[in-house]
């Protein structure tokens, strides 16, 4: 199985904001950006996956074609919830708050939101459901937020979660491994990450 793993492009958003689960539109040179993004899938995808946000569900609707028709849409999917800090300027979170969270971000909740633990349990749930219900041959596009997709790295290459942060990614960024399954253990490899 191949995934395909599309961070979104440039959102609209002020540099220096926590965002997360904030529905954003995006920058004003998208459609620049979703042809760049179109161009760097090597081959024709079997089954498309987004999150619902705005800055994913666009691109994904853009990447869709004929034989794969409409994006799924996962909540799975969505981006880490920064809770009470969604829509803030870092610089305005107490850095008492912000180094409680950052010191053990794998663990520790934002403020009403969610730990990285918590964001790895929904996608580990989704994959697993992929690689029990499809066929192992398959090309699967996910389009998400860099989250989300440093979780997919880390899960499919059993890098531990504070280590994600080592996948540098950017908007519009595909990365791509290749899963497959030997007897019933199942194994990964990075084709490729941030292209």
């Amino acid at each position: 199985m191949e995934f395909f793993l599309i961070r979104h492009s440039t959102p609209d958003v002020p540099k220096g904001t926590c965002y997360g689960r904030t529905d954003l539109s995006l920058a004003s040179n998208f459609e620049i950006e979703f042809e760049t993004i179109r161009s760097k899938l090597d081959r024709p995808l079997d089954k498309l996956y987004s999150s619902p946000s705005r800055r994913c569900r666009e691109l994904a609707e853009f990447l869709k074609n004929d034989s794969i028709g409409k994006a799924e849409l996962s909540d799975l999917l969505m981006e880490l919830d920064f809770g009470s800090w969604e829509g803030k300027l870092w610089s305005e979170i107490p850095r008492a708050e912000s180094e409680y969270w950052t010191n053990d971000f794998v663990n520790q909740r934002t403020p009403n939101g969610e730990s990285y633990l918590d964001l790895s349990q929904r996608v580990s749930a989704f994959l697993e459901g992929i690689l029990l219900s499809l066929p192992m041959d398959s090309k699967i596009g996910i389009v998400t937020h860099a989250g989300v997709i440093r979780t997919f790295l880390s899960r499919l290459t059993s890098l531990p979660l504070e280590k994600g942060f080592l996948f540098d990614l950017d908007y519009g960024s595909v990365s791509k491994i290749s899963t497959g399954k030997n007897g019933t253990e199942f194994f990964s490899k990075v084709v490729y990450w941030n292209r």
